[in-house]
């Protein structure tokens, strides 16, 4: 066939993906039309080639060095040597002076009112230095900022203050919010008695109101919902950072005398508590869901994490610690010294507890389905690329990250010395996944057998994908779709670091296709060819573009990562047998102020039927209707469990449940003999609904659980839509860890109910 852009004739759509990316061919089309009269030249492949302050450079200078320059005597960045001009630019320092839009509430608590609560000695240190950090680092403006130090921080005070943020003027939607607080945290149990409540203790804890009450504190809940309040309002870019404890356990650690910011209080919560503010729930539950097939509701503090990303000082059975002196907070010290160091604007929610030192029993935690974000910063990394330790075991590399992560045979990672040489520095070597990996471990090698000495530890940034990651397409030989096979030969030229590969396949092969590209009415359309999904009839992604190469790219890189992470499993018959999942409508409990229902359990399943049958939900899309999920561990061995919904219609991933990021040791969700909880009971979490869109009478999406025996940061899995919507002595010798990893994944078919 005679393919007019290439000038040639060609006999497999192979040919011609390998003509447009050897020939000289520099003009392919980016308008709208494929075949249109004055074609534009695409913008050049991305390469990795420059760090992001000299791409900075090249925009601002475009001539290139011939001189050499001094080294700059202000605070603007080093222009490349030789510029045009060797005036520095003033818009740099301009970028650099002006104000942030960021508001902050800073709590601070030493001196509590009740005697039956110990003082503390660094909480308002640590108040103090945040508040510095922010105006000197950040340039926030003193105004900004509202803080509360011992006396002012009544539980009044902290609910006015939190709630005043979303009657703010000044603030607009998307411009970050921060809520530090140093202080004791502690746990309270409701009246009757079933589940515990985690609190922040106010000034006037334990003290009496005006009508003779005991006051509780902040539960959990309550900020939960003034959380998701504030977000509905002002966007989700809000970061909470908690300087405390709520294991409820000694207030004094008897090994170090540190000060433990956690007490051991019978505080009871009444059921009418926060009435006002927990009724906001239903408000709150019943939005619009837009375009999307699935919409969650958010209430508590540790589940409701579309709102927030949470930095906490320690797990959820640790304690947040002061330093020996009583004079700072061990975590706020540590974190304000990584943020001074490597500067907020460089760091993610992750990178930033990733890199804290180790603090002696205490693992600080980061929970937030944005914890890839940039801190305070609403937009996300285009694609964020982690980190994996390598060390060196009896010969041999080892990559400190598995099959469980999506490590493939074949796999290629750039190793440096740190995390800090990455922008700076050449890698120390590149090596290879030679042999498939393990469920938590890789082994890693130089293909021509060279050594290498990284010391204790290095890291690795993985620079290729293996084979098994590929995305399969298939597009049809036609002429027409020019600007499809240019996109996937620029993608291919163009593959950033760690991304899957494309590969074209021909149409006797399309039934080992992902994904089908054709062209209707000059728009570019995306065919589904997974069984499981054409099975119930939805054979199209009903969005399409105009076949311009950069929307195109975006869709086929947002199609590798939604197909590898979707089709890639983990079978371990222990786990499948020892794991139940449960997929269950819940109703709302209606009550009144005199209930003594658990207002933690005001969400319950309707009759705890499963819907889950042969692996398949088949519900009536209904966004008035609610669901939940719970696994339950039936085997004496700690679990970690998340879980995804892969939405087919427009290749988006969002999170049902995600671990916590950590330095050190990440809590497990899902204890021996336990069940994990999502949209009910104590874990709380988002309940789920299904909608279906105007015009649109079927959907189909997968809800996939990742569990393991080792905790597996997968914050790298959610994505939005490429579419534009709206121990020496006699001891016991324990048994070696089995080291397993599994995944299980349930069809949810959505149907229009029958008019």
């Amino acid at each position: 066939m005679f393919f007019q852009f290439l000038k040639q004739n060609v006999t497999s759509v192979q040919d011609v993906l390998w003509a447009l990316i050897h020939t000289s061919d520099k003009s392919p089309p980016t308008s709208q039309s494929p075949t249109s009269a004055q074609p534009e030249s695409p913008p050049p492949p991305y390469t990795p080639t420059k760090s992001p302050l000299d791409t900075l450079w090249s925009l601002i200078y475009s001539v290139k060095p011939q001189v050499s320059l001094p080294p700059p005597t202000t605070t603007q960045p080093k222009p490349p040597l030789g510029s045009a001009s060797t005036e520095l630019k003033p818009v740099i320092q301009t970028i650099v002076n002006k104000s942030s839009p960021l508001f902050a509430l800073i709590i601070g608590i030493n001196e509590y009112k009740s005697s039956t609560i110990n003082n503390l000695g660094g909480a308002i240190a640590d108040a103090k230095e945040f508040k510095s950090y922010l105006e000197t680092s950040l340039s926030v403006p003193t105004t900004q900022i509202t803080t509360l130090y011992d006396a002012e921080a009544t539980r009044d005070a902290i609910v006015k203050s939190i709630r005043d943020f979303k009657d703010d003027s000044r603030i607009q939607n998307g411009d970050p919010i921060l809520i530090f607080y140093a202080g004791h945290g502690g746990t309270g149990k409701h009246p009757t008695g079933s589940t515990e409540i985690q609190i922040l203790l106010s000034y006037d804890t334990s003290c009496e109101d005006n009508k003779g009450r005991k006051i509780c504190g902040v539960p959990d809940r309550t900020m939960g919902v003034l959380l998701d309040e504030l977000a509905k309002a002002k966007g989700d870019n809000i970061t909470v950072i908690f300087d405390c404890c709520h294991s409820g356990s000694l207030t004094r650690d008897a090994k170090r005398a540190n000060l433990v910011r956690g007490v051991k209080q019978e505080i009871v919560v009444p059921n009418d508590l926060d009435k006002d503010i927990l009724g906001s729930i239903k408000d709150i539950a019943s939005g619009s869901s837009g375009t999307r097939s699935t919409t969650s509701d958010s209430k508590f503090l540790k589940a409701g994490l579309n709102s927030h990303v949470l930095l906490a000082a320690c797990g959820s059975q640790e304690t947040a610690k002061e330093d020996s002196a009583g004079t700072r907070g061990i975590f706020t010290k540590a974190l304000l010294d990584v943020l001074v160091t490597v500067g907020a604007e460089k760091l993610t929610y992750a990178d930033l507890i990733e890199r804290l030192p180790s603090l002696h029993e205490q693992n600080p935690q980061c929970e937030g389905h944005n914890r890839t974000r940039i801190l305070f910063d609403s937009k996300a990394p285009s694609r964020r690329r982690p980190l994996y330790a390598v060390r060196e075991k009896d010969g041999k590399y080892i990559l400190e990250a598995g099959a469980a992560h999506g490590i493939t045979k074949g796999a290629t990672f750039d190793v440096y010395k740190n995390r800090d040489c990455i922008e700076s520095d050449a890698p120390l070597a590149t090596l290879t996944a030679s042999e498939p990996p393990n469920p938590f471990s890789t082994v890693l090698s130089d293909p021509s057998g060279k050594r290498f000495n990284f010391g204790e530890q290095a890291v690795a940034l993985q620079t290729g994908a293996g084979t098994e990651e590929d995305l399969l397409i298939h597009v049809a030989m036609d002429p027409t779709l020019e600007n499809v096979f240019r996109a996937v030969a620029e993608e291919i030229k163009g593959s950033n670091s760690g991304q899957q590969q494309i590969k074209l396949v021909d149409a006797d092969q399309i039934g080992t296709a992902h994904l089908d590209i054709g062209i209707e009415n000059k728009k570019v359309v995306f065919n589904i060819l997974n069984p499981l999904v054409t099975v119930y009839g939805l054979r199209r992604i009903p969005f399409q573009i105009d076949p311009n190469i950069g929307d195109i790219r975006r869709v086929l890189r947002a199609a590798g990562h939604f197909h590898w992470h979707l089709h890639r499993t983990g079978k371990s018959n222990i786990l499948q047998n020892k794991v139940k999942i449960k997929l269950m409508k819940l109703k709302e409990n209606e009550g009144n102020d005199d209930d003594d229902d658990d207002e933690d359990s005001a969400r319950t399943p309707v009759d705890g039927e499963n819907l889950i049958q042969e692996g398949v939900v088949d519900v009536i899309a209904d966004v008035n209707t609610m669901y939940g999920i719970e696994i339950t561990n039936t085997w004496d061995t700690k679990l970690y469990a998340s879980v995804f919904y892969f939405d087919n219609s427009n290749l988006s991933i969002h999170p049902y449940c995600l671990l916590s990021s950590s330095s050190g040791t990440v809590d497990s969700n899902l204890r021996p003999g336990q069940s994990l909880t999502i949209g009910y009971g104590p874990e709380g979490g988002d309940a789920f609904r299904y909608s279906l869109p105007v015009g649109r009478d079927i959907d189909v999406g997968f809800i996939k659980f990742f569990i393991s025996t080792e905790p597996v940061d997968l914050a790298v899995i959610p994505q939005p839509s490429p579419f534009k919507q709206e121990g020496r002595e006699s001891v016991t010798v324990p048994p070696k860890p089995r080291k397993l990893w599994h995944t299980a994944l349930i069809t949810v078919v959505q149907r229009r109910k029958a008019s």
